[in-house]
């Protein structure tokens, strides 16, 4: 992904700097120790000023309701110290004016306030989105004293620039770097033609507000290599990329577009998605990341948490196992018993062994015995020991196919969880895998729970994307008449399809579709040929004290799709 730079971030700054002049700011909160939201009103109108000093997704922007949600903020419900601290100061403010300080990738928010005298004083919020320097200061602007800070910068993190609450709030370093704009096309030529580097990391690093990744843009419209050494490039080349960034730099009107596959933003190229404004591209671009970044963090962790206990399953279901294969040796002990008092009236007490012939293969059988116990006692200790081994077989059996019920169970999740998409699918499924108590206050209503749905032929087909969303499907949306899909024997969705006309059989070629929609949805997605089960839902039924999501069914039908 690319990063929010200078000329971006004047671009904001000039696009919304009507609307933060006389600002009044209603609400603080601050969902995380790297994310700020100001509540704004102004003209009418009010905005979330959404702040985030995250190394990876630093960026601003007012954001929208539907990209709230797709950053899955959560309050706290005990505000961290840095918001006490910003709700204390400017709370109710009014903001004077708004700055950006020339090729800095820094926003400043003075704004009026008064202290416990009721004189009245100006303070700044400094926000500034450097990579791993990003922060927000809050600072007195009558002698630059910092009031606070997100997170502080001690000698032992910097050696010329301390952030910290009583400390002098100064700008960074000036970088050594020239305005383009002001430079003529000679001292560009010369600069580029005494660079070993590359073209982008060249202008980059000698010209303010020219990104490399802007810069590799332009060499890209213009048929020139971006990695190719600067001086290597042709007069022709030279002076393309001379008038190209003069226009870049001297526009004020840009086109904001992003890629379909959301890698990347542009206010040069035309790309898939475009936006009216600067704000919605931000917006849109950096929460798709930030929801990218938390489903992808938490299928890691609920991955790990099922693979653990999908490991330990494994291993008891292995032992109950090999418990099972002493069956033989159950079977030996009863032919020993049954041998032994057949024969008990030709044995003699005190003997160890004896062979005696087995009357079904008319082979000989020999017999341990102990010798300070009669022929028929001796038989009675083999029966007590196949009488033990037996229950034991018995409950390891049933054990056994608990074990492997629930070995199901976890695969399903396993699959459930790599099949979504959303951090709200994933809590769903975190639900059934943690400790109640734990997420208890993140459990969700069936009303608002989302399920996939699409129309086949005219039919309404609900596709489950987890365990509790198939509970949801069988409890809640479907009705006896449904027809029920599955994948057979493999991990997958369930699927319930609402016909248009319960009274009209489903044809050959939509029952085929809604079967391909099963194996898709399934473990067996991109197997040749895997094997579908469909029943009316009145068929389907959940047994009682079992897992969520697992069911039993009849009058099933089956069929084989590609």
């Amino acid at each position: 992904m690319l990063n929010i730079d200078s000329l971006l971030l004047d671009a904001f700054y000039k696009e919304n700097k009507d609307f933060f002049e006389n600002a009044r700011v209603q609400k603080i909160q601050q969902p995380t120790r790297r994310e700020i939201i100001l509540h704004l009103r102004n003209k009418s109108e009010s905005r979330k000023l959404y702040i985030n000093i995250n190394p990876n997704f630093y960026h601003l922007c007012f954001m929208s309701k539907e990209n709230e949600q797709r950053r899955n903020i959560s309050i706290p419900k005990q505000p961290p110290m840095f918001c006490m601290l910003l709700r204390k100061h400017m709370e109710g403010a009014k903001i004077l004016k708004v700055q950006k300080p020339d090729f800095e990738r820094i926003l400043e928010l003075t704004f009026e306030n008064y202290n416990e005298l009721g004189d009245r004083i100006e303070e700044c919020l400094s926000i500034e989105l450097m990579g791993k320097h990003s922060n927000i200061v809050l600072y007195n602007t009558d002698n630059n004293i910092i009031l606070g800070c997100a997170h502080n910068i001690g000698e032992e993190k910097s050696r010329e620039r301390e952030l910290a609450g009583g400390l002098p709030y100064i700008y960074p370093p000036k970088q050594n770097k020239r305005n383009l704009l002001k430079t003529r096309f000679e001292l560009f030529e010369k600069c580029l033609l005494k660079s070993s580097d590359n073209i982008k990391k060249t202008i980059s690093s000698n010209y303010f507000s020219l990104s490399q990744a802007v810069i590799e843009e332009i060499c890209s419209l213009k048929e020139i290599s971006p990695e190719k050494s600067a001086n290597q490039t042709t007069e022709k080349e030279r002076q393309i990329l001379f008038i190209e960034l003069h226009e870049l730099l001297s526009n004020t009107h840009y086109s904001y577009t992003v890629s379909s596959d959301y890698k990347k933003f542009s206010c040069i190229s035309k790309l898939d998605i475009k936006y009216s404004n600067i704000n919605e591209m931000i917006d849109d671009y950096f929460s798709f990341h930030i929801e990218q970044s938390s489903v992808k963090s938490l299928k890691n962790l609920l991955k790990a948490k099922i693979d653990k206990e999908l490991k330990k399953l494994k291993n008891t279901y292995s032992n109950q196992k090999k418990q099972l294969e002493k069956s033989d040796k159950l079977e030996i002990y009863k032919l020993k018993g049954n041998l032994l008092t057949a024969n008990a009236y030709m044995l003699k007490s005190g003997e160890k062994t004896v062979s005696l012939k087995d009357f079904e293969t008319g082979s000989l059988v020999d017999i341990e015995l102990d010798e300070n116990k009669t022929p028929i006692e001796n038989a009675q200790r083999y029966f007590t020991l196949y009488n033990k081994y037996k229950k034991a077989i018995q409950i390891a059996l049933e054990m056994s196919e608990k074990t492997k019920v629930e070995i199901d169970y976890y695969n399903q999740l396993l699959y459930d969880v790599e099949i979504s998409t959303s951090v709200d699918e994933l809590e769903q499924i975190k639900f059934e895998i943690v400790q109640e108590d734990e997420v208890a206050s993140k459990k969700k209503k069936d009303e608002t729970m989302k399920i996939t749905k699409l129309e086949v032929d005219g039919s309404l087909v609900y596709i489950g994307k987890n365990n509790k969303q198939n509970d949801y499907l069988y409890s809640k949306i479907s009705s006896p008449e449904d027809i029920w899909f599955h994948t057979l024997n493999t991990p997958g969705s369930h699927i319930i399809v609402k016909p248009q006309n319960y009274s009209q059989k489903f044809h050959d070629e939509t029952i085929l579709k809604i079967a391909r929609l099963a194996k898709q949805y399934s473990t067996a997605k991109n197997a040749l040929k895997a094997a579908v089960v469909y029943t009316k839902r009145k068929y389907v039924k959940r047994p009682n004290n079992t897992k969520s999501g697992f069911v039993v069914y009849k009058n099933e039908t089956e069929i084989m799709v590609d």
